[in-house]
């Protein structure tokens, strides 16, 4: 009969073996990338319990980057900067077509579900009262690559209003993030911006901002939420164990803190409106 503690050892062994092999080619650090929508400070301290968990989950340190701008985050990935980016769904399509990222896991948030709303505001009490009477004021997107701070609005004007940004307003600029573009309206910097009812939630949230200080003058159609994607040359086998890490992620501290139910599985093709509405662009120039 062969000895228990012998055929135990050889259990153990095997297993480990296996783990070990399928670790094969994984990187020492992971470099987790988020785009934009607050400042740099205040989203590392949201995300670090799930960035503590992740790097204990994976055993891999977690070095995590928040991109200057969209673009930033998405050349990043481009050059093997990053490993794992969090995007909105128009930088995404971008990340696909410049980087190779793979979409994996879809943000469930507490409020929004799988999906949140584009919308344009302006200043209570002194702002427009409505877009028809916002010709010829200054006008803020977020970003280029911003799906409800530039795509989605966009598309309004060219094809709900029949207008041109550029010239139905005075002056357009681009704000860098939705805490910025929203703080632009408040502030008088321009009458009108463009961001989103997560991020505009966010802000009242945490108290930079009361959502009686604005009109709501646009609220869009829902859009899906970005996803977070991988790298598409990074090892199968680590592509598989990041998502099914963030798909477990359970503490409701850090799910909280990231206004998440949790995440839900995502794939390329949830996108594809988005890709669709891409064309805008080409129209508004």
């Amino acid at each position: 009969m062969r000895n228990p503690l012998m055929l135990s050892l050889t259990v153990l062994t095997l297993s480990s073996s296996a783990f070990a092999q399928d670790k094969t080619g994984w990187p020492k650090a992971l470099t987790f990338g988020i785009i934009p929508t607050e400042g740099s400070s205040a989203t590392l301290t949201k995300w670090q319990p799930f960035f503590a968990y992740l790097g204990k989950t994976l055993g891999v340190e977690i070095k995590p980057q928040v991109g200057a701008d969209y673009t930033a985050v998405i050349l990043a990935m481009q050059n093997k900067q990053l490993d794992v980016a969090y995007f909105g769904p128009k930088s995404y399509i971008t990340a696909v077509e410049q980087a190779g990222a793979e979409a994996i896991v879809m943000d469930n948030t507490v409020k929004g579900g799988l999906g949140y709303h584009s919308i344009i505001i302006s200043k209570a009490g002194s702002g427009p009262q409505s877009l028809s009477s916002a010709r010829g004021k200054t006008f803020a997107f977020v970003d280029p690559q911003s799906t409800s701070g530039y795509l989605i609005p966009l598309t309004h004007f060219v094809y709900g209003l029949k207008v041109k940004p550029d010239t139905y307003f005075s002056k357009v600029i681009f704000a860098g993030s939705h805490e910025n573009a929203i703080l632009a309206v408040l502030n008088g910097t321009v009458d009108v911006a463009a961001t989103n009812d997560a991020d505009m939630a966010n802000a009242v949230a945490k108290g930079a901002v009361k959502a009686s200080d604005f009109n709501v003058l646009y609220v869009s159609a829902s859009i899906p939420n970005g996803p977070t994607a991988v790298r598409g040359d990074l090892p199968a086998s680590l592509k598989t164990a990041i998502k099914s890490a963030m798909l477990g992620y359970k503490d409701p501290k850090g799910l909280d803190a990231l206004n998440l139910k949790s995440w839900v599985s995502a794939s390329d093709k949830d996108y594809d409106p988005i890709r669709q509405a891409n064309d805008v662009q080409k129209i508004a120039k």
